[in-house]
């Protein structure tokens, strides 16, 4: 190999020692254990009956219209002050603001349901005897 070549080659090299830590750095993961894993997995999926003629009226502004009685499930929508539901049951979900019973509903006039937290409804509207889940 040609003096001219080599030096090429050796430098070629070099370079790619120098510049292969910064290309391959990958960041580590998380280790596993209390910090990075929920204590206890809430489900989204609950099941419901339309079990209560009730109605009721919202009693908040923005409040999250979710696809299960958790929190952490997501929203399908908000509803506002005076909007009206139909009662179908009730069960126990996330405490919210020291309430932690959730109504499966519909929304009246449409086909639109969901869990809302008792917290959020008039409470001479939703009783909580029967109609549970």
């Amino acid at each position: 190999m040609s003096k001219w070549l080599r030096s090429v080659a050796v430098a070629a090299g070099a370079a790619g020692l120098i510049a292969v830590p910064f290309a391959t750095a990958v960041p580590a993961a998380a280790a596993p254990g209390p910090a990075s894993t929920p204590a206890t997995a809430l489900s989204c999926s609950h099941a419901y009956s339309n079990k209560s003629s009730g109605t009721a009226r919202l009693i908040g502004n923005g409040v999250n219209v979710r696809t299960g009685p958790h929190t952490t499930c997501a929203s399908t929508g908000q509803l506002n002050y005076g909007d009206g539901v139909y009662l179908h049951c009730w069960t126990t979900g996330t405490s919210v603001s020291g309430v932690s019973t959730w109504w499966h509903i519909r929304v009246n006039g449409t086909s639109w349901n969901g869990w809302i937290a008792h917290y959020y409804l008039d409470p001479s509207d939703s009783p909580t005897s029967g109609n549970k889940c």
